[in-house]
């Protein structure tokens, strides 16, 4: 009786979010059920679990990204067989992605509804019901929120009080009072430094504002197809001065910084054509595949001055890559592979001691700075035999201040020579001695 209800109410659960056509399915499988468990007996009939068709059925729906029917299913799975382990573990898995889905087209939709992009928001909100039915941020924006009214927004600079915004809109402080209404925010306190505010545009006999946006528009426009991208920037700065989320000006103002990087680019100017692309907003068409073409051609200059040796330039150039891409393998892995070929160098001409603080500034992960470094050592150690051996030569030869001066040198480079370190003392003993029979 217990399953029969919780049956029932998911059929109940079910209408609610496919209608009566999910109803007329769910149905025709529970009197498919029936029939199953009590057929017509045939030497060849089978007995089918009845759990495993609503698990299937569940898996499909999921397939086809309608989670709601499939956790529909999922539970009739998990009531038909309450002992199983799994159905609750899937259970569990389809909310969390649920949840997960919502969250990200309510996101969607709050970033359309703040670039006044109110068509794609309320799609973004409508996709979030789908999946949260009782979604209540979701349901406040599609029932108050995606308003058609016409706003302009405007980001509140330090020190900006709602009188000083009101004559910068209106030509007259003594509106502030319409700010405060349509930001709910009260009269006398000034807005917070930073704040999006929405202003509304007035009907045009009591407008007064500085500028007609619709006009400005249209010359920054033909200022870009006229090439002449910087007086552009200055009317698309001064529009979104007074209209912060206007998307016009916006696009104008990235196309604008996107031609003069590709300018740039072109006279082979790429540190400079990259800080003009970066200023695009990421999402323009293009301009990710811009910054990778300069980003190669700076690569490429980087190895060109690896192989001629000027190992400073390439830590510029590479730096450079990794100041605007902090994740760039490439530039990372020349920067190392540079401090690898200078420590060789160093290590020809015998300067260790700079070799080793070189290979300190690298990443000691990488094999060629582990394999240089372990380099360094051997070639100290090898050199520190030869002034070994010198310094036997001189002893034999009984010039005992020239075996110490040698002895000494294969000490500063292997600190543990343990026979350098003996003859050292048996050699001052034996000219102490030398002096006192003098």
């Amino acid at each position: 009786m217990k399953r029969l209800c919780n049956i029932y109410l998911l059929l109940f659960v079910l209408f609610i979010f496919t209608g009566c056509a999910g109803v007329r399915e769910f149905l025709g499988d529970v009197t498919d059920k029936i029939e199953e468990k009590n057929p017509p007996k045939t030497p060849e009939d089978t007995k089918v679990l009845p759990a495993s068709s609503y698990l299937e059925k569940a898996l499909e729906y999921e397939k086809k990204n309608e989670l709601q029917t499939a956790l529909f299913y999922m539970r009739i799975a998990g009531t038909l067989n309450p002992d199983s382990t799994k159905i609750p573990e899937k259970i569990a898995s389809l909310k969390s992605t649920i949840n997960y889905k919502a969250r990200q087209h309510f996101t969607k939709g709050v970033k359309f509804c703040e670039k006044r992009r109110f068509k794609d928001a309320r799609r973004q909100f409508l996709i979030t019901l789908r999946y949260s039915p009782n979604h209540k941020e979701a349901l406040d924006y599609l029932k108050n929120r995606l308003d058609s009214k016409k706003y302009l927004n405007y980001k509140v600079k330090e020190k900006d009080t709602l009188k000083d915004i009101s004559k910068k809109f209106y030509k007259n402080p003594s509106k502030d009072f319409l700010i405060a209404y349509f930001n709910n925010l009260k009269a006398g306190n000034p807005p917070v430094s930073g704040t999006i505010l929405e202003i509304p545009v007035l009907e045009s006999k009591f407008n007064r504002f500085p500028i007609d946006i619709p006009i400005e528009l249209i010359k920054a426009e033909n200022l870009l197809i006229e090439k002449k991208c910087k007086e552009a920037l200055d009317i698309t700065e001064k529009i979104l001065e007074y209209d912060h989320l206007n998307k016009k000006a916006s696009d104008l103002k990235n196309s604008a910084y996107y031609q003069m990087g590709i300018e740039l680019s072109g006279q082979k100017k790429y540190p400079e054509a990259i800080k003009m692309f970066k200023k695009v907003t990421p999402e323009y068409p293009g301009v990710k595949e811009a910054i990778q073409q300069v980003i190669n051609k700076e690569l490429i200059k980087a190895k060109t001055l690896l192989k001629e040796k000027q190992y400073e330039q390439v830590f510029a150039v590479a730096g450079k890559i990794l100041d605007y891409d902090k994740s760039n393998k490439a530039a990372e892995d020349l920067i190392n592979i540079t401090f690898c070929q200078q420590g060789k160098d160093l290590i020809i001409r015998k300067n260790y001691t700079q070799a080793l603080n070189v290979l300190n500034r690298a990443n000691p992960q990488y094999d060629c700075v582990k394999k240089t470094i372990s380099d360094v050592y051997k070639a100290k150690n090898k050199q520190a035999e030869v002034h070994y051996l010198n310094g036997v030569k001189h002893f034999l030869n009984e010039e005992l201040q020239s075996a110490i001066k040698e002895w000494e040198k294969a000490l500063a480079l292997n600190p543990e020579h343990k026979k350098a370190k003996k003859n050292i003392n048996n050699a001052r003993n034996l000219l102490k001695k030398l002096e006192k029979v003098k």
